[in-house]
């Protein structure tokens, strides 16, 4: 009911304004030709029945009764009214209607009295007035078709269909603008999820046109960007490995009994720039080129749960169900990996819980450490990259900073949601949303 009062799109909003504006300019101008066309008009075509009514019953009156019926059948004939002889006025009503009201209150002005127009059984279709005339009460009928104004039913007939042309060449000169606003909405919104592939067609309005490749433009700028920043992290990663190569291999020939503490510190060291360059890496590339494979989401949990078990973590996983959905299965690894490897390290040898809940709606899965939280005020920052709440990097609290940018990174481009939750009695809870439906398996 909400988007009928109040549409979400641009087409919906703008068709909404013109049918209003419209309709208040065809209730605006039905009162306009009511007030000074229509009643106007009928009221003088019943003044001018009225007087034609009174003057062929005074004739009628005047005229010597040998020359009454030729008379009666020339008023027939030419006219289409009838003189009839009445004791006294018929009582039954004919209806209400403007034209009817007009014309006795005509016939009233002229004769000084009221005259009620009625109805007989005896000549269905037409209308009566029975007038007081020269010491007699005449009948004059006319056919009810003189209620029919044509005007009445043309001018009302114009207007609507004026409206519904104008209302519709409106609607597809809005649509002729809305579309291509649309595709560019679409295309921006594949541009933020990583996907270049598309171009926007730069036709239509010069204005719609511009904007088309001036966002063609960026989209080109924001590509070579991406690829220039992954060619040079590439570069600076091939070219650290050369360094490291030759240090691993001097280790080697300083292995001894007197080096061997100095040699475990730089075999650290190295294998601590080694993970940094692959993070790295893998920040840049943010595997976007993965095909969705058909998994079950339990089971894939599962398995990463028993793979951190080996490096020494405890985690918690009781899998309720399967749940079997289409995802890019390496990106969500990456996910829950990172948030794992990151929740064991600041859980200080307390259990991680690993969760997993699955219906219509979509899979969400919950990463839930009992260690010191993370302030509120921090839940957008820890997602940059290089970002820490403890600032020394040193290998006995965390990282380099790249595990949650990694994380943020690669749900944004597969569109799943992430959120941090600090419940009250302390810990943090990643939560990851997939959307979309999949199939259920139940145990």
């Amino acid at each position: 009911m909400s988007r009928l009062i109040r549409p979400a799109t641009l087409l919906g909003r703008t068709i909404q304004a013109l049918a209003l504006a419209f309709l208040l300019f065809g209730l605006l101008a039905t009162a306009l030709l009511e007030f000074t066309l229509v009643r106007p008009n009928t009221k003088q075509a019943a003044d001018d029945l009225a007087a034609f009514l009174v003057l062929a019953a005074q004739i009628w009156v005047e005229l010597p009764p040998y020359t009454r019926p030729d008379y009666e059948r020339e008023m027939m004939d030419r006219h289409h009214l009838r003189i009839l002889q009445a004791e006294a006025p018929y009582p039954a009503q004919a209806g209400v209607h403007s034209y009817l009201s007009y014309l006795e209150s005509a016939l009233a002005d002229h004769l000084h009295q009221a005259i009620q127009i009625h109805q007989h059984p005896d000549y269905p279709g037409w209308l009566w007035a029975d007038l007081p005339m020269g010491g007699r009460m005449l009948r004059l009928g006319f056919r009810e078709s003189r209620l029919q104004n044509p005007t009445v039913l043309i001018l009302p007939f114009l207007a609507v269909t004026g409206l519904f042309i104008a209302f519709a060449l409106s609607v597809m000169l809005v649509r002729r603008v809305t579309r291509p606003l649309a595709a560019m909405a679409e295309a921006t919104h594949r541009i933020g999820e990583g996907d270049f592939s598309a171009t926007i067609p730069e036709t239509g309005p010069r204005e719609i046109a511009d904007l088309a490749r001036k966002l063609n433009l960026m989209e080109n700028q924001i590509r070579e960007l991406l690829e220039n920043r992954t060619t040079l992290l590439a570069g600076i990663s091939h070219d650290l490995r050369t360094p490291l190569a030759r240090m691993h291999l001097e280790l080697e020939l300083l292995q001894g009994a007197q080096n061997g503490e100095l040699v475990d510190g730089l075999r650290s060291d190295i294998a601590e720039m080694e993970k940094l360059i692959s993070q790295t890496l893998l920040l840049a590339k943010g595997l976007g080129g993965e095909v969705e494979d058909e998994v079950d989401i339990n089971a894939l949990l599962d398995g990463i749960a028993a793979d951190l078990r080996k490096s020494g973590g405890e985690i918690v996983f009781q899998p309720k169900h399967g749940c079997v959905r289409k995802v890019k299965t390496n990106a969500l690894k990456r996910v829950v990996s990172n948030l794992v490897e990151n929740a064991v390290v600041y859980s200080d040898g307390l259990p991680v819980k690993l969760e997993c809940t699955c219906d219509g709606e979509g899979v969400e899965i919950r990463v839930i450490d009992q260690g010191p939280g993370i302030p509120a005020s921090e839940h957008q920052a820890v997602f940059q990259p290089f970002h820490r709440l403890e600032n020394s990097r040193s290998r006995a609290t965390g990282g380099s900073g790249l595990g949650l940018a990694i994380v943020h990174q690669l749900c944004r481009a597969n569109g799943w949601s992430t959120q941090i939750i600090s419940p009250p009695g302390g810990g943090t809870v990643f939560r990851v949303h997939l959307p979309g439906k999949g199939n259920h398996l139940q145990p």
